[in-house]
């Protein structure tokens, strides 16, 4: 099969956030299954990319910022087939992170946008430019929410990573050194502030890694014995999660979307309310007086990496969905 990505960003990794990692690893994944990709990231127009690639599908992802809907219009308009997969709530949410006075969440996470916050309203066409595609969202918390507020989604798709690069290294680990990554921990909305409050109150540190390359970013993850993941919002994955329990951290996340998906709750990891310093020092502090049960959640968090969140698996989810459409343009 052969892929046209259509995404706006074209800074390396380590130097965007999860959309650029999201990507990178997309197309690694359909290269290990013997598939094609080609990305087309606003310098050509897509008729031109389309015309010299000869793609199956287009998998679109971020484009509103810089490209703009034109390319997608005209994917929906010709009956290209095309999947578009969502990154955070933007269609629906100007702040795209579902979060008023700050940090606090709104209405629509659990129930439908009432437009009281403080942040810009998403104009009325993102939604509309959406609703014409086959709209894929990355855990079935995030699809709820979606389609709660008027987004119909065709399919989710769990992600994965290198779960070879990203693995346990037992000689590395430090003690019972904790560890958080991001790349973004200035923005309120990743929770660093809520995880600042709850060391205070367990007089331990922690380390913070970010804009780091990969290969940093593993070998830290691979020294840690707890990763910390205190994000205010609802996330549609947590990439840095999942490379986390995949180096055989023992986790704790707050209880939003994306880590929902990912960790049961005491037994591959330890999920807490979202901005509640309060049960995240006290999931901290039971990490660290137990120590046979931090290990053994590792080790069960890095199980559940390597059998649910490979490349390889991503990749065959993304194939199901190309399959999907194109099933349904013939049908057409």
């Amino acid at each position: 099969m052969r892929v046209l990505f259509l995404h706006e960003d074209q800074r390396e990794a380590g130097k965007g956030g999860g959309a650029e990692s999201l990507l990178r690893d997309t197309r690694e994944a359909l290269h290990r299954l013997g598939h094609e990709t080609a990305w087309c990231y606003g310098q050509s127009s897509i008729v031109q990319t389309i015309q010299t690639f000869q793609p199956d599908v287009c998998h679109v992802m971020t484009v509103h910022n810089w490209i703009g809907f034109e390319p997608v219009k005209w994917l929906q308009q010709s009956g290209f087939p095309h999947i578009w997969a969502l990154m955070d709530y933007w269609p629906f949410c100007g702040g795209r992170m579902l979060l008023t006075q700050g940090d606090k969440s709104c209405a629509a996470v659990t129930g439908v946008c009432d437009h009281n916050c403080t942040g810009r309203w998403a104009p009325k066409s993102y939604q509309q430019s959406v609703s014409g595609s086959p709209v894929i969202a990355l855990n079935r918390y995030t699809a709820e929410i979606y389609e709660r507020n008027g987004i119909g989604v065709a399919g989710v798709v769990p992600l994965g990573i290198d779960t070879e690069f990203f693995r346990p290294d037992q000689s590395k680990r430090n003690g019972t050194q904790i560890i958080t990554t991001s790349a973004w921990p200035q923005w309120p909305t990743k929770g660093m502030h809520i995880l600042k409050a709850a060391l205070r109150k367990t007089r331990v540190g922690a380390k913070l890694v970010t804009g780091a390359s990969r290969e940093r970013v593993r070998d830290e993850l691979q020294k840690a014995s707890i990763f910390v993941f205190p994000s205010c919002y609802q996330e549609t994955w947590g990439l840095c999660l999942t490379e986390a329990m995949a180096c055989g951290c023992a986790c704790i996340s707050s209880d939003v979307a994306g880590p929902r998906a990912q960790i049961k709750d005491g037994v591959t990891g330890l999920l807490v309310p979202p901005r509640d310093s309060d049960r995240l020092a006290e999931a901290i502090r039971w990490l660290l007086d137990h120590p046979k049960e931090r290990e053994e959640m590792g080790q069960r968090a890095r199980v559940w990496a390597a059998s649910k969140a490979t490349l390889e698996a991503m990749g065959e989810r993304w194939v199901a969905a190309y399959r999907k459409v194109l099933d349904e343009s013939r049908r057409v």
